[in-house]
C-alpha cells in the first residue's frame, strides 16, 4: 500500500528550537508554519521537513493556505488552528482537502449554531438588532421567550455583554450596558449544571477528548452559595460583568457519562455526519440530573480552554497528531467504543487530576498588589503562597501549579471586559484524595480566591 504523503498547515507565534524539534517529531510528512510573530524567521532552525511562512496579517495567511494546495498537490493537507478567531481556517482547510461545503458560522454564530441542531436545541429565541432590543417591551419578550432569559451577542467570545434576565427591572437595567457593535440572541434560560466535552469528528464517528465540569458564577449566584460579606463587596460587579465567567473547570471520567449525555452527543453526531464534517468540537450544556433535561448551549470548532493540556497529561496524547491518527492511518486503537459510534480513550493517567483556575479583577492590578497578598514578597514565592493557603484553609495539597500569565507593559492586570489581552490563570495539580475533597468545596474556593480576597 502506498503511503500518503501529509502535511500539517499551522499557526503559530512562537519559532523557539523546541517548538520545531516538537513540528519534527509530528508524523507528517511535511509541516508548514504560517507564523504571525514579530521575530525574524531567517534566524529560525531550518529543516526539510518544516517550512516557516512569515504572515504579517489575516490576508497573508489566507492566501498562503490557498498557495499550499496548489503547492503540494499530492498531499493530504490537514490543519491545525486555535482559538475562535482561527477556527474558520481550519473548517477552510478542512473543506478544501476533503471536498465539504462547511459553513463556519455554525460554530460562531449562536443564531446559526441553534437552527443546525434544533433537534437538540429547541429552545425559544429571537436574534435581533442592538437598534430593535433597546425599543422592545419586556412584557413582549415574556411572552416569545418566557420570563426567564439571556441576551447576548450572536457574535462574540468570553461572555462579553451576557446578561440574565428574569424580570422588567432587570430588562431596563441592562440596556445601558449593551454595545452598540453586535447583533443579539434573545433566548429562555436553562436550568442545571454547565459540563464541556471536546471531541474530534471524522466524518462519521465520535471521539471523545475531554469531558469536563466547569462552574460558571451565574450558578454559585442561583444557588445561594455566595456569604453576604462576599455579595455586599461584589455583588453589583458580578450581575455587571461576571455572572457567566467561568473561574473552575475540572476533568471528569468518562464512565461517568449518563445515558441522556450519551443520547446529545448521538444527535449532535447525527447532524455532523449529514453535512461530513471533520474536525475538533468543543461543546458546552447543561444537565439538570434532577430534573432530567440537558440542554445544548453553544460550541466551537477548537478545543476548550487548556483542554490541550488535560488530553496531554492524562490521555498521553498530542492534539496534533489526532488528525493523523484518525483520518490518516485511520487507527481507533487508543479509544473504547461507549455507545455505537462514539468513542473515549481507553487509558489515562492514574491518580493524576487537573483544575483550570481563572482570576479576575474588578480594577487594574499592578503584580505587586499581588505579590503583597504573600505578606512578604522577598522570602515567599506566590505560587508557595497559594499552596499554603489552599493547604490551610481547604485541607487541600497540591503537587504542583503551572501559572499562565499575561499582564501588560507596566506589568498590570484588568478587569477581562476592559482589556482580555491579561491574566493571571493556573493549573493545579492533584493526587485523587485531594481532587475530591476540591470538588466538595469548589464554591468556597471560588470566593476566597477569584479576585484574590484570601481572607
Amino acid at each position: 500500500m502506498k503511503k500518503i504523503k501529509t502535511l500539517l498547515i499551522t499557526r503559530s507565534t512562537n519559532i523557539s528550537r523546541e517548538v520545531i524539534l516538537a513540528y519534527e517529531s509530528l508524523p507528517y510528512t511535511k509541516v508548514v508554519v504560517l507564523y504571525m510573530g514579530n521575530k525574524d524567521i531567517s534566524r529560525a532552525k531550518k529543516t526539510k521537513k518544516i517550512e516557516i511562512i512569515s504572515c504579517d496579517n489575516l490576508s497573508t495567511m489566507n492566501r498562503e493556505i490557498n498557495k499550499a494546495y496548489h503547492m503540494y498537490p499530492e498531499y493530504l493537507i490537514l490543519p491545525n488552528f486555535s482559538w475562535d478567531a482561527f477556527s474558520k481556517y481550519a473548517i477552510k482547510v478542512y473543506n478544501k482537502t476533503y471536498n465539504t461545503k462547511i459553513d463556519a458560522k455554525v460554530f460562531k454564530e449562536k443564531d446559526s449554531m441553534m437552527k443546525f441542531v434544533w433537534n437538540v436545541g429547541e429552545k425559544k429565541y429571537i436574534r435581533t438588532t442592538h437598534k430593535n432590543l433597546i425599543h422592545t417591551e419586556y412584557k413582549e419578550l415574556e411572552q416569545t421567550i418566557g420570563g426567564n432569559f439571556i441576551v447576548k451577542p450572536t457574535n462574540a467570545s468570553a461572555s462579553r455583554c451576557t446578561f440574565k434576565v428574569t424580570s422588567e427591572e432587570d430588562f431596563k437595567n441592562i440596556i445601558p450596558k449593551l454595545a452598540r457593535s453586535f447583533d443579539y440572541m434573545v433566548e429562555e434560560y436553562i436550568d442545571g449544571e454547565l459540563y464541556s466535552i471536546d471531541v474530534f469528528f471524522d466524518g462519521e464517528n465520535i471521539f471523545l477528548l475531554t469531558y469536563a465540569r466547569e462552574i460558571a458564577m451565574i450558578e454559585l449566584s442561583d444557588k445561594k452559595k455566595f456569604s453576604n460579606e462576599f455579595l455586599e463587596k461584589y455583588g453589583e460587579e458580578l450581575e455587571k460583568h461576571f455572572n457567566f465567567h467561568l473561574p473552575i473547570a475540572y476533568h471528569l471520567d468518562f464512565s461517568t457519562l449518563s445515558k441522556m449525555e450519551l443520547w446529545l452527543l448521538e444527535q449532535l453526531r447525527l447532524s455532523l455526519g449529514k453535512v461530513d464534517y471533520r474536525g475538533v468540537i468543543h461543546l458546552e450544556y447543561k444537565y439538570d440530573k434532577k430534573a432530567k433535561k440537558i440542554g445544548f448551549l453553544e460550541w466551537w470548532a477548537r478545543y476548550g480552554g487548556y483542554r490541550k493540556i488535560f488530553i496531554k497529561e492524562i490521555y498521553n496524547t498530542d492534539i496534533q497528531r489526532i488528525p493523523y491518527y484518525l483520518l490518516v492511518e485511520k487507527d481507533t486503537s487508543r479509544f473504547q467504543k461507549l455507545n455505537w459510534k462514539i468513542y473515549a480513550f481507553k487509558e489515562q493517567e492514574h491518580n493524576l487530576n487537573f483544575v483550570r483556575v481563572k482570576t479576575n479583577f474588578t480594577q487594574t492590578t499592578n503584580y505587586i498588589t499581588i505579590l503583597k497578598k504573600t505578606g512578604n514578597i522577598f522570602e515567599l514565592s506566590f505560587q508557595n503562597f497559594l499552596k499554603d493557603y489552599y493547604k490551610e484553609n481547604f485541607w487541600i495539597k497540591i503537587k504542583k501549579i503551572d501559572f499562565y500569565v499575561k499582564y501588560s507593559k507596566w506589568y498590570n492586570f484588568f478587569p477581562f471586559y476592559k482589556d482580555a489581552t491579561t491574566k493571571l490563570d493556573y493549573m493545579l495539580e492533584l493526587d485523587d484524595d485531594n481532587f475530591e475533597r476540591l470538588k466538595k468545596k469548589k464554591f468556597k474556593i471560588i470566593e476566597k480566591t477569584f479576585f484574590h480576597d484570601y481572607s
